[in-house]
Parts: structure tokens; sequence; C-alpha cells
């Protein structure tokens, strides 16, 4: 697959705090990429300087194949944006704001903002001064739709929307990348990333942490407990697994591999309990910030 985002050790520091450090990431066309961590890890730094609103202290960005930092222009043109703070002139009325964007990106295609607005239940013309914080957070999210983008950059996108609406925007998410467009979108709500993203980063302190496809990694990984008097951890060795806790008499493991084989190999130890869980991907976050990124 063609990346269309590529980012190589890229940092910013704001004098001497660091906003990101060394993140390098590719993010495949038709992907819908979601960015989880929480406050002040680094997620909307790093949207910024895709977006090329901040300079770099070091490290490259492409989008498009083309630099962010010198060609930013020409990538704006393919590219739909909805930052997590929403302003636009208080007395346009939404009509006029998806007016001047399809205009912006030079598509004529006015019926589309009817269509937009039916499926975000926006009146279009109402002023933006007179829209409650929701619907000020759906005129945002038109914007960056109603031009039909190659790329979709979304942060924080269903902060302040009703169910309904959430259900509807991931609609439309969906068939944008379905048609090739790719989504990049920043998120505290782990369901969310989990039922419609198809590719996850984790970062924390400005540094990535994982990366993964949702569609295998979550699914294929087990949560294993085994509690035991004389537990023989070589055993254990023989299996593909990941500590994630040991007090001595109970060993907690991540397993990546078929169960009949987990079976088998410890079925030899024995054992007081054993307890076997899906992953999930509240267990992936969970693990990752209690135990600094190492499962």
């Amino acid at each position: 697959m063609t990346n269309i985002i590529e980012t190589h050790s890229l940092t910013k520091n704001y004098g001497k705090t660091c906003g990101i450090s060394s993140v390098s990431l590719n993010v495949e066309e038709g992907d819908i990429f979601g960015f989880v961590g929480p406050n002040g890890a680094g997620k909307s730094t790093f949207i910024k300087l895709i977006l090329n609103l901040i300079k770099p202290t070091s490290g490259t960005a492409t989008v498009f194949e083309n630099d962010v930092f010198k060609k930013s222009h020409v990538i704006k043109r393919s590219l739909g944006y909805a930052p997590s703070d929403v302003r636009f002139f208080p007395n346009m009325t939404t009509d006029q704001i998806l007016k001047n964007t399809l205009r912006f990106h030079r598509n004529k295609d006015y019926s589309r903002i009817d269509t937009i607005c039916n499926r975000l239940d926006l009146d279009k013309y109402k002023k933006f001064r007179d829209l409650s914080l929701g619907n000020k957070k759906k005129v945002a999210l038109a914007t960056a739709l109603i031009h039909e983008p190659k790329i979709i950059i979304l942060d924080e996108p269903t902060s302040g929307l009703d169910p309904l609406i959430q259900i509807r925007l991931f609609e439309m998410l969906e068939e944008a990348a379905k048609k090739g467009a790719t989504v990049f979108l920043s998120s505290h709500n782990l369901a969310e990333i989990r039922d419609h993203c198809t590719v996850t980063g984790f970062i924390k302190n400005g540094k990535i942490i994982n990366e993964q496809r949702l569609d295998t990694a979550i699914t294929n990984k087990k949560i294993v407990t085994i509690t035991a008097e004389n537990l023989n951890r070589e055993v254990l060795e023989k299996l593909n697994i990941t500590i994630i806790s040991d007090n001595g008499s109970s060993v907690k493991f991540s397993y990546t591999g078929e169960l009949s084989t987990l079976i088998k190999t410890v079925s030899c130890i024995e054992m007081s309990d054993i307890l076997i869980e899906n992953n999930s991907l509240e267990g992936e976050y969970i693990k990752y910030y209690d135990n600094g990124g190492k499962l």
C-alpha cells in the first residue's frame, strides 16, 4: 500500500519542553488511523506539524510525497481538517462557511452543502455565533468533509457530539475510506477507535510506543494468568509471550499464537488456577501507560 503520511524522526521542542520526540510514522492509503494518548502526550502537536501550523525542531514529514514544510499549499488542496477548538467568523452562516470551503478547494458542487447538513443535522442558515458548541463542532467537521478530500485529519472529532451524530460521522468516514481517502484522527475514546479504525498508534510523552493493525493485533492476542505454587518459568519461555506481571506464585502475560499450543505447553505445570482472556484495546491502553510502553 502507498504511504500517504510519512514522518521520520520528527521532533518538536517548546524551549526545554518536548512536544514530540523522534516520531517516525507511516499512514497507508485507505486506512482510518486512530491516534491514542492521554492529554499532553503530543497528539495535537503532531497534527499541527503535519498541517505546517508549527515548524519542527528536526525531522521530516511528507503527505502525498510532498514535503509538509515546503509544499503545504499543494497538500491543503486535497486535505480536510477539523480542529478540536473550533473558530469561524461569528457573523457567517453555515451555508456561507461551506461555500467558502468549496471555493477554496475549487469545487463548485454546492449541492453537497444540503447533503452534508442533512447528515449532520445542521441548520445552514444559522449564524455561527448562534450555534451551540456541538453544532459548531459539526460545522468544522462539515468543512473537513464537504470537498471529498483525499486525506481527512480530525482532532478529537466526536467531542461534544451526541451519539447519533457520532454514528453518522463514522459512517461518512468509512464511506470516504472505501473510496480511497485516508483518515487520521486523534481521540480519547477507545471504543470508537476499536470499532471504526483500522490502525492505531499509541503516543506517550511525545514518543510513539506502539503501532498496530486493529483487525489482527488485538483479536489474535490473549492475556493469560497462571497461578501455581511452584511455577516453572522455563516452560513459559517456550511460548511467544511477553510478561506483564510476575509476583512469584502468579504470572500474567500476553500470548500470541494457537490456543491449543498454549494449553499443551502449560499442561505440565501443576496449576491452582489459569485465566485466559481475549485482549482488548482498553487492555492494551492500560498496559502501555502503566508500564512505560512495554507489555
